[in-house]
């Protein structure tokens, strides 16, 4: 019986030993609450504690700095303690979001209802119940005459703007015109020169070949004066006029052009209405363009010439040669001016139909 006794109180000590261990290992893993003092000190220093709910038994210590605009995030276990000074802070990066742009390149176009709503509201009105089925058929005949006549006066509206752009551009190219026109004329003076070398006589076309300033002119002298003209070809006077060059520019006005490598050559591009080319020479009924780095030619129902603008260069005009000894004035014509190129038959029957060269 004494043996059974000993046995029992060794039992409850040792039962009792087991719980005051596991007493003592509790306590050591409870996290001590912060007293309501410590955390308004804290919070004066710029440290907030957070409780999250959904995680039991862990806090969330925010420390803000006021001269930097992110924030840092400490997120603290179940440690025993925890020295917040020891915690480094990581920085986090936040991305810059885009400022919202307060204009727009959407414009939108008010449709025809929305303008004839505007215009008569109470005509869009829905059906009353006080409104006979007569009365708002009616109605919505009216409502689509009204829509008829705003579509009407905005097409008037358009094409008076479009006819007035038109005459503001015209206005605007004829001022240009004028003003190069004006300089052109009050760069013009008289000029004197002597041939520079003359070339064979061609009794048949009666014409000597002239160079005069790099450029090859046709002087028409009679066969009975040809011999003395060219043996005293030194002593020739030359006389005209001389003015700045003008620039032309090639706009095309057909839908399509054929652009050739020469009058009723191969084709080697095609242009559209609208397309702008350097104006290079005529050829006959040819305009002689800059097209894409090479000559090319297009014919003159295709496009329509625009004087643009004066080259720094100048160009004669009315040249007469006068005879050494007799005084006799024979005219010049320059070689670009002559026609260089033949048109053949099937050309000559689209000039003369009105059509343009160019593909159907």
């Amino acid at each position: 019986m004494l043996v059974k006794f000993q046995f029992m109180n060794q039992i409850r000590s040792l039962l009792l030993l087991i719980i005051t261990v596991f007493i003592f290992m509790g306590c050591g893993a409870v996290k001590p609450q912060v007293p309501a003092n410590a955390i308004a000190k804290k919070k004066e220093a710029g440290v907030i504690v957070k409780v999250d709910e959904k995680l039991t038994k862990k806090a969330v210590l925010v420390e803000q700095k006021q001269s930097a605009p992110t924030s840092t995030d400490v997120i603290v276990t179940n440690a025993p303690k925890v020295q917040t000074s020891a915690i480094k802070p990581t920085t986090i990066k936040k991305t810059a979001t885009p400022k919202r742009n307060p204009y727009s390149n959407y414009l939108r176009v008010k449709t025809i209802y929305e303008l004839a709503t505007e215009t008569n509201p109470m005509l869009f009105l829905p059906h009353d119940e006080f409104e006979t089925a007569d009365e708002y058929k009616n109605r919505v005949s009216d409502q689509v005459k009204l829509m008829k006549e705003i579509v009407l006066i905005t097409s008037q509206k358009m094409d008076i703007k479009k006819a007035q752009r038109i005459q503001v551009a015209q206005e605007k190219e004829q001022k240009t015109k004028n003003m190069i026109e004006s300089i052109m004329a009050e760069s013009s003076s008289p000029v004197e020169f002597t041939p520079n070398a003359i070339g064979r006589y061609n009794p048949e076309k009666e014409t000597f070949p002239v160079i005069l300033h790099q450029t090859q002119y046709q002087i028409s002298v009679p066969r009975e004066e040809a011999r003395t003209f060219k043996q005293n070809y030194r002593s020739i006077k030359i006389k005209g006029l001389k003015q700045l060059k003008p620039k032309y520019d090639i706009e095309i006005t057909a839908s399509k052009a054929h652009i050739r490598s020469r009058p009723n050559g191969s084709i080697v591009g095609i242009a559209s209405n609208g397309d702008v080319f350097d104006h290079v020479q005529d050829e006959d009924e040819w305009h002689k363009i800059n097209y894409k780095g090479q000559f090319g030619f297009t014919h003159q129902n295709n496009a329509k010439i625009k004087l643009v603008d004066i080259e720094d260069a100048y160009e004669y005009q009315d040249l007469v040669a006068l005879h050494p000894t007799t005084g006799s004035m024979f005219a010049m014509i320059s070689v670009d001016k002559l026609v260089k190129a033949p048109l053949n038959l099937a050309s000559r029957r689209l000039l003369e139909s009105g059509e343009t060269d160019g593909p159907e």
